[in-house]
């Protein structure tokens, strides 16, 4: 019994730590997968890389990491301004670890980047850093090259928006110390006024407003304004102490400059070495260093502690030769680098020319082939077009052909029948004279023997003879129905004898069968044809049968 107890409770356990177990697996693959997740968003590589950002003057070289990470993952995604947001800080971290080397090689993959676009914020930063790095090896016309270029881009940008001067007053800075260091006091001031002028334009509290009152104090100091200097630069001592500004070393040091312009030797050494203890803290403005401990060593040597000076003096020639070894290292490195660099933009260059060339032929090729294509599309309906008006023109023909057939035998009947007719009636008139011929012969006879019935039917004949006219009159139209209508179209001075001359005339009557039918004389026939021969207007020659015939 107690063994059953106790075997029961270690199963008991058992059960409870496999469900821990589960719990903490299932949890921990949970968070895996959203670490995961994070790490493949946008958003967890932004939060990266502001951080890495903010701390890099902390931890240069963890954020120098993080920000090649995310560099990495927004070149893929192609997103060019976080892209750009990387490079430029990867190069200030190298500046300010002093590999300038790697420093430019990153800002000239910027410069790449952004040379096929509008994005005149970044080509000002990555012209005006450049600027700066050429100004390390004494670069000056390359220096000055990428200054002005910066400032035109910020021009543009401050055109755009009057509330960005940022660009702007950085490029006036600029190019305030290049003139202050070639000793041109008064053209340095110009580019200081210019700066805090376009600041409190737009009502700006930007960085760019106080490290212009730092360099316009210390130009005031070298154009021997003490007192408006002294002023200056306290205020701006205080701002920057409030503020814990990055440009306390070159406060301290502008400061120490006036001190030691003033003869007050203590105030200035103090100035001096909070300058060196600021460029040690924030591993920033290393190569004002040796300058610095030049001033000190000059003071110390005043204040006759000549052991001192000649430390000072080791140390700073110990810097200088360190910076420059640095230099003509990074100088030679920075040129192979260069090259590399060139060659690789010569590469991805000629790579994109013959991608290029390769596009605009298959885009040529296409469009030849577009034209074939339209060219065939356009001949096949040409094609099906003419054939289907060769078709119409066939039936077109093939029913003109068969009407006009159609006519011709509706014609040749038609001639045939009134051939037909006009024989039938010539066979009437035939007849008729014929007859008349008889009666003729028989009033003769009448006459001769009975004279008085000769008169009575001799009237009775001569109305008949009219009548007889009129019966073949009307036979003979009906035979030429349009016979009259061409006659009094031609001719309309014809008259109605005339007429009845020509009617007999086209069926080819002689002259004495007319004379028959007409109940006139042969020579009154005869008249009546030399009077249409004229009215008509026949020559001589012409022959009236003929001529009717045609009517």
């Amino acid at each position: 019994m107690h063994k059953t107890k106790h075997k029961n409770l270690i199963n008991r356990v058992l059960i409870f730590n496999l469900f821990i177990f589960c719990l903490a697996y299932s949890n921990c693959y949970s968070q895996k997968k959203e670490s995961k997740k994070n790490i493949d968003s946008t958003t967890y590589y932004t939060k990266t890389s502001k951080t890495a950002i903010r701390e890099r003057s902390l931890f240069p070289e963890k954020s120098y990491d993080r920000l090649t990470k995310c560099y990495s993952y927004f070149s893929k995604k192609k997103d060019l301004d976080k892209t750009l947001l990387c490079l430029v800080n990867l190069s200030d971290i190298q500046k300010e670890l002093g590999k300038l080397s790697l420093s430019f090689e990153h800002l000239w993959q910027a410069q790449y980047l952004v040379k096929e676009t509008d994005n005149y914020s970044y080509k000002a930063i990555i012209n005006r850093k450049l600027s700066y790095l050429y100004d390390n090896f004494n670069k000056d016309k390359e220096s000055l090259f990428h200054l002005q270029q910066a400032l035109n881009y910020s021009k543009k940008i401050t055109s755009k928006n009057n509330q960005d001067s940022h660009q702007l007053n950085a490029n006036y800075l600029n190019l305030a110390a290049r003139e202050r260091q070639s000793g041109n006091y008064d053209e340095a001031l110009k580019y200081i006024d210019s700066c805090i002028f376009t600041d409190k334009m737009i009502k700006n509290t930007s960085y760019s407003l106080l490290a212009a009152q730092v360099e316009r104090g210390f130009l005031l100091m070298k154009l021997e304004k003490t007192t408006e200097a002294a002023q200056l630069l306290n205020q701006v001592k205080k701002k920057s102490l409030e503020n814990n500004s990055k440009f306390k070393t070159r406060i301290y040091y502008s400061l120490g400059e006036l001190k030691t312009n003033t003869k007050e030797y203590d105030s200035a050494i103090y100035y001096f070495e909070n300058s060196l203890k600021n460029i040690k803290t924030s591993n920033a403005n290393k190569s004002m260093s040796p300058y610095i401990l030049n001033k000190l060593s000059n003071l110390y040597y005043l204040k006759n502690k000549p052991k001192k000076a000649y430390k000072l003096i080791i140390a700073e020639n110990r810097i200088k030769d360190s910076l420059s070894e640095i230099k003509n290292r990074v100088y030679n490195e920075l040129f192979e680098i260069k090259n590399t660099y060139l060659e690789s933009i010569r590469k991805k260059d000629s790579l994109l020319e013959q991608k290029n060339n390769i596009i605009e032929k298959n885009e040529q090729t296409q469009f030849w082939l577009k034209i074939i294509i339209f060219l065939v599309i356009l001949l096949a309906v040409g094609m099906i077009l003419m054939s289907r008006m060769r078709l119409k023109l066939k039936k077109t023909l093939l029913d003109k052909t068969e009407t006009e057939l159609q006519s011709k035998i509706q014609k040749e009947r038609s001639k045939a029948k009134i051939e037909l007719k006009s024989k039938e009636l010539t066979a009437y008139a035939l007849q008729l004279i014929d007859k008349d011929s008889a009666i003729d012969e028989l009033l003769k006879v009448l006459k001769e023997k009975s004279p008085s019935s000769y008169k009575s039917l001799n009237n009775k004949y001569k109305k008949g003879a009219e009548d007889l006219w009129d019966e073949f009159n009307l036979r003979f139209t009906e035979v030429n129905s349009d016979f009259y209508n061409r006659l009094k179209e031609k001719h309309p001075n014809c008259t109605p004898t005339e007429q009845k001359h020509l009617a007999l005339i086209k069926l080819k009557f002689s002259t004495k069968e007319m004379a028959r039918i007409l109940n006139i004389e042969p020579h009154s026939v005869h008249i009546s044809r030399s009077r249409i021969r004229k009215k008509i207007g026949l020559e001589r020659a012409d022959s009236l049968e003929d001529y009717v015939a045609n009517l």
